[in-house]
């Protein structure tokens, strides 16, 4: 057999395997074949969420979404975790959270866990709270601790580091054996209602810095980088954050000062308090 025939045979059968075995196709959810955790996923623009969901068979409607979350391409699911995250309700974070529970997929699960940070971080934000767009909840409000908290906050002086401001470590414990979303912030105040009083036991001011947080501004361009976030709280896990609270109140007199906050929680059905902490200023 010469070589034009044998090159004629090659061709074939590489056509052959082509039809019979077809390229990989590429994710829909811009997760490699193969996924590093330390590498960046680019999510998809809404364009493409609402293209890929289409061209794999489902409409945009959440109820066809939560169904597409078990679909058994993962990059399914991600696009429709994706897509629900966008105006998320108490419900779907509710059925995205189950689905993230049993999901196998490495990267989608990380997209899952996304989507769920966008949704309890936009739920969070209780219009009722912020009257006329205030960035933060109203100050000296007191909490009651419910009988069975599903979170419980930890407020401490922060020692650890030398800092001239007086600062304090916020832990945030969840108090129950399965996952918890929980919204944090890095200000406090915009999500819970933040007290603290001087030596004396009255009120400490406010700084004149942050006044017009109190305020009313209809205007939250401002805020970037400083709305809620979610966080993912694992049974007795208990992340913590540092907040400078000497620069958002006056604590200039040495002595002791007493910082607490809390507040109700409307996207978790409760409310959470912290206990009241001692913060000595001075000598």
């Amino acid at each position: 057999m010469d070589g034009h025939y044998m090159n004629k045979i090659c061709l074939t059968v590489m056509l052959l395997l082509a039809g019979v075995f077809p390229a990989r196709a590429q994710r829909l959810d811009g997760c490699p074949e193969r996924y590093d955790p330390v590498s960046s996923v680019a999510t998809p623009s809404g364009i493409t969420l609402d293209q890929g969901l289409r061209s794999a068979g489902f409409d945009l409607t959440r109820g066809v979404l939560t169904i597409a979350l078990r679909d058994p391409r993962p990059d399914v699911r991600s696009l429709a975790a994706l897509k629900l995250s966008l105006g998320g309700t108490k419900i779907d974070a509710s059925q995205l959270l189950q689905a993230w529970l049993v999901e196998k997929d490495a990267c989608t699960k990380v997209l899952m866990r996304v989507s769920l940070s966008n949704i309890v971080g936009d739920l969070a934000w209780d219009p009722a709270q912020h009257p006329g767009g205030q960035q933060w909840i109203a100050p000296f409000e007191t909490c009651t601790v419910p009988p069975s908290p599903l979170v419980t906050l930890g407020v401490e002086q922060e020692t650890k580091y030398l800092n001239p401001t007086p600062t304090v470590r916020i832990t945030a414990r969840n108090e129950t054996p399965l996952p918890v979303l929980f919204a944090w912030a890095r200000e406090p105040g915009m999500l819970f209602s933040v007290t603290v009083t001087d030596p004396t036991g009255a009120p400490a001011k406010i700084s004149k810095q942050i006044e017009w947080k109190y305020q009313p501004v209809h205007d939250l361009s401002g805020t970037s980088g400083h709305t809620p976030f979610g966080v993912m709280l694992m049974p007795q896990e208990a992340p913590t954050w540092v907040w400078r609270v000497g620069d958002d109140f006056d604590m200039s007199a040495p002595g002791i000062y007493h910082v607490s906050l809390g507040g109700r929680l409307g996207y978790l059905d409760t409310t959470v308090c912290s206990n009241t902490a001692e913060v000595k200023v001075g000598n």
